[in-house]
C-alpha cells in the first residue's frame, strides 16, 4: 500500500500567493482554484467568502497562513 501526501488546497497555492503583486489576480487565482477542486460545498464558500473580505494583499497572505496554521493544529486560541 502505497502512503500518499495529502495537501491542503491552500498548500498548494500559497507559494502562488506570495509571489503576487495585486490583491484583484489574488483573489482570482484562488476563487478559480478552490471553485475547480472537488472539496465541501461549505469549505468551498467558507473560503471564497473570507478572501473576498480581503481588502489587501497583506490581509489575503496573512488569512492563507492563519488557515494553514489551523489545518495543521498549529492555531492559537
Amino acid at each position: 500500500m502505497k502512503n500518499f501526501q495529502i495537501k491542503s488546497v491552500l498548500e498548494q497555492i500559497a507559494t502562488e500567493i506570495f509571489k503576487m503583486s495585486d490583491v484583484n489576480k489574488a483573489k482570482s487565482f484562488i476563487n478559480e482554484f478552490i471553485t475547480a477542486k472537488g472539496i465541501n460545498g461549505t469549505d468551498k464558500q467558507v473560503i471564497i467568502n473570507n478572501v473576498s473580505k480581503c481588502t489587501n494583499l497583506s490581509a489575503i497572505q496573512r488569512y492563507v497562513c492563519n488557515s494553514l496554521l489551523k489545518y495543521e493544529g498549529m492555531s492559537l486560541n
